[in-house]
């Protein structure tokens, strides 16, 4: 079991959060929580006040400046026509080869066939 723990964001498929645990990770669905039309300045704040690593589709995640405190984050930038199951293929392949280390303070933009970390 991991020590880290993620928040799933409403934009990605409700079964990567069963991926996610099937890794050995702490996951919340924003969907379970109430959150599931949330801003994105709130589901930030929630993720930090409970020390969670967003998980999502939507690049906005990605901006710094617009959101100085981040709780980190990992972005997939992959086609739109990709149904869940190949989402799903990429974030278990990802979480797979990826240390805790490398997913601590860092906002992680993953692509087809490699990823890029920049340290927050």
């Amino acid at each position: 079991m991991h020590s880290l723990k993620f928040i799933l964001d409403a934009d990605m498929p409700r079964s990567s959060a069963e991926v996610i645990r099937s890794t050995g990770y702490d996951v919340e669905d924003v969907r379970d929580i109430g959150m599931r039309a949330a801003k994105d300045s709130e589901i930030i704040e929630y993720a930090l006040e409970n020390e969670r690593i967003i998980v999502t589709r939507d690049t906005d995640f990605g901006e710094i400046l617009r959101y100085p405190e981040h709780p980190g984050g990992i972005i997939f930038r992959l086609p739109y026509t990709f149904r869940a199951e190949e989402l799903n293929r990429v974030l278990k392949e990802f979480l797979g080869t990826v240390g805790d280390n490398e997913l601590i303070n860092a906002i992680i933009i993953v692509e087809l066939g490699r990823y890029r970390r920049r340290p927050l």
